[in-house]
């Protein structure tokens, strides 16, 4: 029979993470995306709890999938910090290369959220036409979303791209440098 287990120290974890990255990339919004300090820090919070949201929900689902020996080593190392001695490289293998390929995910992740949020914010030009038609005005206004996300989905500004990279950049190797320091200080306490 499973246990019903709530990680704490997994919960409090990934907030810390959440705010270092969250500080890390408004910084790199705020120079680059020559937005105000406010709008930076809006940008970095949305897509952050939106590439962790998914991030987890995509965890869960792919656990499932795994074996069951390999789904209990990666539970252990994710909510408990724990490795067996006889899986060690293994784990070290996969962590590195699924750390490599949710760095990609989480970039692209968070570049079409950030095209969609910016789309969703944008504002609506009103002439004096539409305010005299409000039934046209809001189906124009439907009409446009629309057509703005479509236009996000296909097209991304190229400084945008670079300054996402750039903040997806600086965030994972701040949350690296919280790992490392994390793993050798569980190292000396043990």
């Amino acid at each position: 029979m499973k246990e019903a287990v709530l990680p704490l120290e997994t919960i409090v974890f990934q907030t810390l993470l959440l705010l270092v990255a969250i500080a890390l990339e408004a910084r790199v919004f705020y120079q680059r995306l020559n937005v105000g300090r406010q709008t930076s820090i809006k940008y970095a919070i949305s897509i952050n709890l939106l590439a962790t949201i998914i991030s987890w929900l995509l965890f869960f689902l792919v656990q499932n999938w795994l074996p069951q020996e390999l789904e209990e080593e990666v539970i252990n190392f994710i909510f408990f910090d724990r490795i067996s001695d006889n899986q060690t490289q293994q784990i070290t293998l996969l962590t590195v290369s699924i750390g490599i390929a949710i760095f990609f995910v989480t970039f692209l992740i968070k570049l079409k959220g950030l095209d969609f949020l910016q789309a969703s914010l944008q504002d609506m030009p009103i002439t004096e036409e539409e305010e005299q038609e409000q039934e046209t005005a809001r189906r124009l206004y439907w009409q446009t979303l629309a057509n703005r996300f479509n236009q996000a989905t296909v097209y991304s500004n190229p400084n945008q791209v670079t300054a996402v990279l750039l903040a997806n950049a600086y965030s994972y190797s701040g949350i690296m440098l919280i790992l490392f320091m994390r793993f050798f200080l569980n190292k000396l306490w043990i």
